[in-house]
């Protein structure tokens, strides 16, 4: 392939040589992995390691560095020689946070710790925090500018903090090399996006990622709509399963990537024979195979990992926060979405008899899907009543509000459930001291000069009884929310349940955007499984394969998602309308009815 036959290299001088390139990295002995290593402190579970003052800046000669893609908000740098990836923000020029990203690095690395880890157990790793001189990310943006999809140009690095994740793309243990039948180990990244849709969002019969294909179809984006469908992926039926991991393969678009040995090898820029030839250089040592059979063999594998347990010990995720009934009583929705366009998108799917299977079965316990899809099924009521509560309190609502209480509220949850393994005592004082709790108001005068906020909370009224976080019902005052005087103070309180369902959303949106990446490196044959862990998976031929799965872009979403999806779910309903109005004119001005006699 084209990437792998000759790498891209970018060169930049400076008192050290900067090397960035696309392909296989380049081979030196001038970096130290210690060079490029600075963080916050341990990455175990010891809670919280903050740093109150600036972290020392971290050597940026990097002679190892490959550049591997980025998406709406990360640039992904991958250090081969450590096996690390650096996630680093990026930002349109204006919109650099004063801190650099400090504050945001550390939000992240806090919610992985306390929040995301508490779903994903072992498949999330925790980030390491680093610090560049700005003159460094100046260079790094420039060296990379030439590799970068044009789409993606209009937003740089801008923020002097980074984020250092293992890279997913390699195993993370180390074995004897004497284990191995292969020297290679190729990495699947999978995005499966929504798997679960709550009724009170189930508009019309398809699923949200397969009406997004018109709205990508409309923008020119792609050329054909995929066919594939999450709902299938997560649905834990074997035909359906295969059957969408070959529609990933058939059209990858952003939500599906091969890896040889960290280099990106397949993908939405590959063609369809690119495939053969990957398949076969993974599976060389199967007997004259085909094609298909490369794919059948691609697709057993991937779905025996994503439906298998990594974990030795029984993984309990959090129980989804119980919401009181009360707040579902009496909701005066404003629909964001004209009802008739929504009925016409539903007649006009009926007529083209296109529709989603959401039915499936209960996926094996602790295995990846498993964990995600609980995480996306965390309750709000629906999209349109969560874009109400943001609407209503949008001038009130920062990030800090609903991240600091959510870490908070893990972290309480995570110190009780820690006393229940000690002695009982320990256990009733722990659960005293959760259940005092105090009524918190939101207050700032500032509102009435138009003023961005950033209140502190804290404490909401909430406790913990069960295992599961129980809210104490308040009055949402209605008539000051969108009417502030101008000549006093404003008050104004949010309800418990309202905070819940917006950070809820927020863990759902998180949970849809993920990325799965599933690294295998083929085992010999003779190989003894046993002291191997819990990772290797064999196939019906024969061959065998050690396996490691970590989940990524685990970064918590921002409020402002919830207008930004608002908007996008408006926009893909006017795309179904529009295309299907044009392929059902077609298709009835070429039915034999309207062929003219001849």
């Amino acid at each position: 392939m084209a990437m792998c036959e000759s790498s891209k290299l970018i060169q930049r001088d400076r008192d050290n040589r900067m090397r960035i390139n696309e392909g296989n990295p380049v081979e030196t002995t001038t970096l130290s992995s210690e060079s490029m290593t600075t963080s916050t402190g341990s990455s175990g579970d010891d809670y919280p390691v903050i740093p109150r003052s600036p972290l020392p800046f971290t050597t940026f000669s990097i002679e190892d560095c490959v550049y591997r893609g980025e998406g709406n908000a990360n640039v992904v740098i991958a250090l081969s020689q450590e096996h690390k990836v650096i996630r680093f923000r990026k930002s349109l020029p204006d919109d650099v946070p004063p801190d650099s990203g400090k504050q945001r690095a550390e939000r992240e690395r806090e919610f992985v710790r306390s929040v995301a880890s508490c779903f994903l157990g072992p498949y999330a790793q925790i980030p390491e925090i680093l610090r560049y001189d700005v003159k460094d990310i100046a260079r790094l943006s420039e060296a990379i500018q030439a590799l970068r999809p044009d789409k993606r140009r209009h937003m740089d690095i801008t923020e002097s903090y980074a984020t250092k994740f293992p890279d997913y793309t390699f195993l993370r243990t180390k074995y004897d090399s004497d284990v191995f039948r292969s020297k290679k180990t190729f990495c699947v990244e999978i995005k499966p996006k929504q798997g679960y849709s709550r009724e009170t969002d189930c508009k019309l019969q398809k699923c949200p990622y397969c009406l997004a294909q018109y709205y990508k179809l409309q923008k020119k984006v792609i050329t054909a709509r995929s066919t594939y469908c999450p709902f299938d992926l997560f649905s834990g039926v074997e035909e359906r399963m295969k059957s969408a991991l070959k529609g990933l393969l058939i059209s990858p678009q952003n939500n599906l990537k091969i890896f040889n040995d960290g280099i990106v090898v397949y993908d939405q820029e590959s063609s369809f024979s690119d495939l053969e030839s990957v398949l076969a250089e993974w599976f060389h040592n199967s007997v004259a195979c085909t094609s298909k059979d490369y794919i059948d063999k691609f697709c057993n594998l991937v779905h025996a990992a994503v439906l298998h347990s990594f974990t030795q010990e029984e993984f309990k995720p959090c129980s989804a926060y119980e919401i009181c009934a009360s707040a579902q009583q009496n909701l005066e929705l404003i629909s964001y979405i004209n009802s008739d366009i929504i009925e016409k998108a539903k007649t006009l799917l009926h007529f083209a008899e296109e529709v989603c299977n959401v039915k499936g079965e209960t996926l094996p316990s602790n295995c990846v899907l498993e964990r995600i899809l609980h995480m996306q099924k965390q309750p709000f009521i629906s999209s349109e009543y969560v874009y109400n509560i943001y609407s209503k309190f949008r001038p009130l609502l920062t990030d800090d509000i609903i991240y600091s209480n959510l870490i908070r509220t893990q972290i309480v949850r995570k110190v009780r459930m820690s006393s229940y393994k000690t002695t009982k005592t320990a256990t009733e004082n722990t659960k005293a001291s959760q259940e005092t709790y105090t009524q918190t108001y939101i207050k700032d005068d500032r509102l009435r000069e138009n003023v961005s906020l950033t209140p502190k909370l804290s404490s909401l009224p909430m406790y913990l009884e069960n295992n599961n976080l129980l809210c104490e019902k308040s009055d949402v005052i209605h008539s000051e929310i969108n009417g502030y005087s101008n000549e006093k103070e404003t008050n104004c309180l949010i309800s418990t349940e309202d905070i819940l369902y917006l950070q809820n959303y927020l863990l759902f949106s998180c949970a849809r955007d993920c990325s799965i990446l599933i690294a295998f490196r083929e085992l010999n044959t003779d190989t003894e499984s046993s002291t191997l862990g819990e990772g290797v998976i064999k196939l019906s031929d024969g061959l065998c394969f050690l396996c490691n799965i970590g989940v990524s872009d685990l970064e918590p979403k921002s409020l402002r998602c919830i207008e930004k999806h608002r908007q996008r779910d408006t926009d893909i309903l006017n795309a179904v309308i529009s295309i299907l109005e044009k392929e059902l004119m077609l298709k009835n001005q070429s039915s034999p009815k309207n062929q003219p006699l001849q």
